[in-house]
């Protein structure tokens, strides 16, 4: 097989692009790392978070010891039922690493345990009541398995309000059936006489 000779520059002009695209990447590197590396929004539940170095380690990716420093023992110990708590002690203790059960860049509304618990209303309704946590409409006290009863609150009152009746006990599994598009107005549809 015979291959014809590069024309007289091209390889001037191959050395001048790789290192033109190379300058790019390191510039963007330093001055735009999300934008340029991140492969999708952070959630909502680290969506404080301002640098890439908070929770990843250069070319390691993200490692127990970044998510440790903000989320240790007394965190867990504070803001979660006993077996979670112990359950996530026990994986420090043990260095497991926490992206076997968590996941990030999803996007804002996504859920970032794998295997959680499928919000019957989609993640629009954190979006739309302006909270995080599905006990901030719901009393869970009889766990996870049981019926969730609607917790009579400020927030669920406001949502009742806002739904001009749509919005009541049984009626709200699939919030994106009205609200198409995640968009938190409805569109009226009007009739054609």
């Amino acid at each position: 097989m015979r291959f014809l000779p590069l024309p007289s520059g091209a390889v001037r002009f191959i050395i001048i692009a790789t290192v033109v695209l190379l300058a790019w990447l390191v510039w963007g590197t330093f001055n735009h790392p999300e934008a340029l590396w991140a492969p999708g929004n952070l959630s909502r539940f680290h969506a404080d978070i301002a640098d890439c170095s908070d929770c990843h380690q250069p070319f390691r990716g993200p490692t127990a010891n970044k998510c440790i420093a903000c989320h240790d023992y007394k965190h867990f110990a504070a803001h979660s039922r006993p077996a979670v708590a112990k359950f996530h002690q026990q994986s420090i203790t043990e260095s497991k690493a926490c992206s076997d059960c968590h996941t990030e860049h999803r996007g804002a509304l996504a859920q970032i345990t794998v295997g959680a618990m499928v919000n019957p209303h989609g993640e629009f309704v954190f979006r739309a009541t302006g909270t995080n946590s599905c006990s901030a409409c719901h009393d869970l006290s009889a766990g996870v398995a049981s019926q969730a009863n609607l917790l009579d609150n400020a927030t669920v009152r406001h949502l009742m309000e806002e739904g001009d009746g749509a919005h009541r006990p049984g009626n709200m599994a699939n919030c994106l059936r009205c609200h198409t598009g995640g968009r938190k107005d409805v569109e009226e549809e009007e009739d054609d006489d």
